[in-house]
């Protein structure tokens, strides 16, 4: 249970950089070298973290629990984010 709650949190903090990453995208306008370079650079980062975090919670074994609560961290995340934000644009839409 504690190896599924890290990864988890594995999956929130990879969901909430690549989010900021999209944010950040629409407020500086790239092109598609630069996305395609900084989605590189994500998904390196992104495996070695997840490596690593699946080295310190199961010693280097790849368990399908940690693949899982690394899905569920971010689907979780992705539907909290998503409601969020739809609200706050909605307040931003009646204010109009």
């Amino acid at each position: 249970l504690s190896v599924f709650f890290h990864a988890a949190l594995a999956g929130n903090l990879v969901y909430l950089v690549y989010f900021a990453i999209r944010i950040l995208r629409r407020i500086i306008k790239h092109n598609l070298f630069w996305v395609s370079l900084e989605d590189a650079f994500f998904w390196i980062v992104t495996g070695f973290y997840l490596f690593a975090q699946i080295y310190k919670t199961s010693n280097g074994t790849i368990r399908w629990y940690f693949v899982l609560g690394v899905a569920v961290g971010g689907i979780l995340t992705h539907h909290i984010i998503l409601k969020i934000t739809k609200k706050y644009i909605d307040k931003s839409k009646k204010k109009e």
